[in-house]
């Protein structure tokens, strides 16, 4: 194993995402947001790696994908929003994360956080175990879990019913010039 692997996957079995009760709740500003989220996702990144750029967070809200800051300020249920996504860009589109950051309709986003925060542990833990993988082995590994997760992301989105053929409006028949 090299001195690389061995660096992340200590970095990688050691990383403990923020457990709900330490988000803030009180409410951050732009800056802050960034600085927070940063300094809890770094150690998943390469040094150097801008990890969250307020345009970024500013475009998560605008397509839907974080619910719209009070007053600009970002809540609890942001930050954890935003720590999911941080995970998750890394391997899925915008688009798909809506599934995944969202909370189901009869789950509040404590329950939400929490179970991904598990889920990620897991995960994070079983993958550093693995390691030493030949770098092509972890590639096609990734590429093959990104093609399964795309594609039952898109067998949960619900199908749309049966759409009615479009009627072609009836043309006119053409009237003679009117003459002068």
């Amino acid at each position: 194993m090299t001195v690389i692997q061995q660096q992340f996957a200590s970095r990688l079995k050691a990383f403990a995402p923020v457990p709900w009760d330490l988000i803030p709740d009180l409410g951050l500003y732009m800056d802050q947001v960034i600085t927070f989220i940063e300094r809890c996702c770094r150690d998943l990144f390469m040094d150097g790696d801008r990890i969250f750029t307020p345009s970024m967070v500013n475009n998560y809200v605008k397509i839907g994908l974080v619910d719209r800051p009070v007053a600009k300020k970002y809540g609890r249920e942001h930050l954890a929003q935003l720590l999911m996504i941080c995970v998750l860009k890394q391997s899925i589109s915008s688009e798909n994360m809506k599934t995944l950051v969202q909370p189901p309709a009869d789950n509040a986003m404590q329950a939400h956080y929490e179970s991904f925060c598990k889920t990620q542990r897991a995960v994070f833990s079983a993958l550093s175990d693995t390691q030493p993988l030949p770098l092509m082995a972890c590639a096609v590994q990734g590429a093959a879990y990104q093609l399964l997760c795309n594609n039952l992301l898109q067998s949960a989105k619900p199908k749309k019913g049966k759409q009615e053929p479009v009627k072609e409006p009836k043309a006119e028949a053409a009237k003679p010039a009117k003459k002068k």
